[in-house]
């Protein structure tokens, strides 16, 4: 459109064509007034990623994105969500943002083990007229870790803490009790609230009956054969914490000068250690 304003005006300084002057005006207005409608669009507009609970290296990374938008009114965005840029326009995805429609699923290939790189995203307005297209980029910075994807494998002999060094307490110097995570059918009682008041970890107390003590399971990297690659020794002692965590086992993770214990969202934290790992 901007070669035929400069066609048009041509001709009306050449040929003095009081039409064609009055068609560069329009042609001019009609573009200035498509680009100020477009950055329109795109001023203001906050975007914000909602990670979800968990990520495992392998399977799609989907995020939910939201718009927050202070003046609450209807735009027309299109996002280059596409996984492998093609130039076409099947690489981009339309997204009408309304004070219902705040949230926009964005999926995106399976990610490695570790920390999720910074994200950065290409946007675009071509409102109201699509003869004008205005780009700009959000960069999202948020720390979301990959866990390692769970393999399962023959599980070395299985170890519990007894044979380490174990931590136990004392209830009146005499009952040894041991920690576990809270259940909510726990009476208050068997709360250890000593405990909860150094760390603000809520735990119940254990108390062993007939001199048998239930030690938790142990799983450390030292069940694996030297040479074990780091990437597979994270993602077989994953499959272990998730399968120890869905069957109610009480475990301990172990890793090179790092171990977890029974805790509050212990499943959270051990999965974080192998993702960081």
């Amino acid at each position: 459109m901007a070669i035929a304003c400069i066609l048009l005006w041509i001709m009306a300084v050449n040929y003095q064509v009081n039409v064609a002057y009055a068609l560069v005006f329009w042609l001019l207005g009609i573009l200035l007034f498509g680009a100020l409608a477009g950055i329109r669009q795109l001023t203001g507009l906050v975007l914000t990623i909602v990670p979800q609970q968990e990520y495992f290296a392998g399977k799609d990374c989907v995020l939910t994105l939201r718009a927050c938008d202070s003046c609450k009114r209807t735009r027309w965005l299109w996002l280059q969500t596409a996984q492998e840029i093609t130039g076409t326009a099947s690489d981009w995805q339309l997204w009408t943002i309304t004070p219902e429609n705040t949230d926009f699923i964005w999926t995106l290939p399976p990610q490695r083990r570790g920390i999720l790189p910074t994200l950065m995203l290409a946007g675009a307005s071509m409102a109201p007229f699509g003869l004008l297209m205005i780009k700009t980029h959000w960069e999202f910075t948020d720390e979301i870790v990959i866990f390692p994807e769970p393999v399962e494998h023959n599980i070395p002999t299985a170890r519990t803490s007894g044979d380490e060094q174990s931590t136990q307490i004392s209830l009146s110097g005499q009952d040894p009790a041991y920690l576990l995570p809270h259940q909510n059918t726990t009476s208050p009682r068997q709360i250890a609230w000593k405990y909860y008041a150094k760390t603000g970890d809520l735990l119940d107390k254990y108390f062993e009956q007939g001199g048998t003590q239930v030690q938790p399971l142990l799983i450390s990297y030292r069940d694996y054969p030297q040479g074990t690659s780091l990437e597979k020794m994270a993602s077989m002692m994953c499959y272990r914490v998730l399968a120890a965590d869905a069957s109610g086992e009480k475990y301990i993770l172990e890793l090179p000068r790092q171990r977890y214990e029974a805790a509050t969202a212990q499943r959270t934290q051990c999965l974080n250690a192998l993702g960081r790992w």
